[in-house]
């Protein structure tokens, strides 16, 4: 479910420019960085450098960003001897990497480029490991030849590279835009925008989410695509002069981080989550309305279907973002996530991708 009221405790982050950040870095064929192993002492992680860690997302949900509200609230965190605020940035990437944040979580496609730029920045886990690709149309459109001198929406914000991976499904599913004459518009990054130009007549198709549903029936649309595929659509990154200075913070972060995730997808994603009454008393206790979400009584009332319990990332999931988004090809640098490699270790966990669930 998705959801931009102001969240509890967020700040806004102003971050620089990514093309001021990206000017004068030359492309190149390899992710930066040494690419030589990272060598982790066995047993537990020494205590943490940096106990203050600011992680910076894209915008307020809900449920999206939700497993740093619980780490906190559960005490993950502290019990790793860390703090930890989450702020939003209009660019994360640019955020992370000028050090106005330590760790951000950013679109897959977006940190591929940004890497390939010379940004130093490493993709340090997975965040999300499935991506609902549900799309809407205005009633009476039965075919993609009735879109043809309309406008649609594919994304919020020019760039995204979640355009691509949504046009590739669209296509897929008999949907082809690039069969018909249509203008591409973006209303800006909360899904509730493009529900609100939708419902005026603005727009003739839109990508939505569970809680843009009842607006849209209200509105009549016609529901053409429902999917959930396995993709690890965003993930989460660090600087590199960061990670450098604080492994022992990375990992115990990452640990913390992933007990959360486990407590959200309880006993198993896809199945309902155990632990539904007492997340939403976290969300609730931190200024959110859960009415809706208390109303819910489908599995997916976390959206838990969409993540992996142990924030699977690996060159797999590297290689089918540039594959799918049709980006120059650029080798994995499988030291990134050495460090997710441990905390899964110290949890008992493997790398493991995501298994295929029914779509909710």
């Amino acid at each position: 479910m998705r959801n931009s009221r102001a969240r509890y405790g967020l700040m806004l982050a102003a971050g620089v420019s990514a093309l001021a950040l990206l000017a004068g870095c030359a492309a190149t064929d390899t992710a930066t960085g040494s690419d030589e192993p990272v060598e982790i002492a066995d047993g537990e992680p020494g205590p943490a450098e940096d106990t203050e860690i600011t992680v910076a997302i894209p915008f307020p949900d809900i449920t999206m960003y939700s497993m740093y509200i619980l780490a906190t609230d559960l005490g993950y965190y502290e019990e790793e001897g860390l703090t930890v605020e989450v702020i939003t940035a209009d660019n994360v990437t640019a955020a992370v990497a000028s050090g106005s944040a330590d760790i951000g979580v950013e679109s897959t496609g977006t940190v591929i480029e940004a890497i390939r730029g010379g940004v130093e920045v490493d993709l340090v886990s997975g965040h999300y490991c499935r991506q609902n690709f549900d799309f809407a149309v205005q009633d009476g459109i039965t075919s993609v030849d009735q879109l043809d001198g309309t406008s649609v929406v594919l994304a919020g914000t020019p760039g995204d590279p979640a355009e691509y991976q949504r046009a590739l499904v669209l296509q897929e599913e008999g949907w082809d835009l690039d069969t018909v004459d249509v203008e591409v518009v973006y209303p800006g990054p909360g899904s509730e925008s493009w529900t609100e130009f939708f419902v005026n007549d603005r727009i003739t198709l839109q990508p939505f989410y569970g809680d843009d549903l009842p607006a849209l029936e209200a509105h009549d649309a016609n529901i053409i695509v429902e999917s959930l595929r396995n993709w690890a659509n965003d993930v989460q990154i660090a600087g590199d002069g960061w990670i450098e200075e604080n492994p022992n913070t990375l990992i115990r972060f990452l640990r913390a981080t992933i007990k959360a995730v486990g407590y959200i997808t309880a006993p198993a994603p896809g199945e309902f989550p155990e632990n539904v009454d007492s997340v939403l008393d976290i969300y609730e206790a931190n200024d959110y309305d859960v009415a809706d979400l208390r109303a819910n009584e489908t599995p997916w009332v976390l959206d838990g279907h969409l993540a992996c319990d142990n924030l699977y990332f690996d060159a797999a999931a590297w290689d089918e973002t540039v594959e799918t988004q049709s980006l120059q090809p650029i080798e994995f640098d499988e030291s990134q996530i050495a460090y997710l490699l441990k905390a899964q270790e110290l949890l008992g966990l493997g790398n493991e991708g995501p298994e295929t669930l029914p779509y909710p």
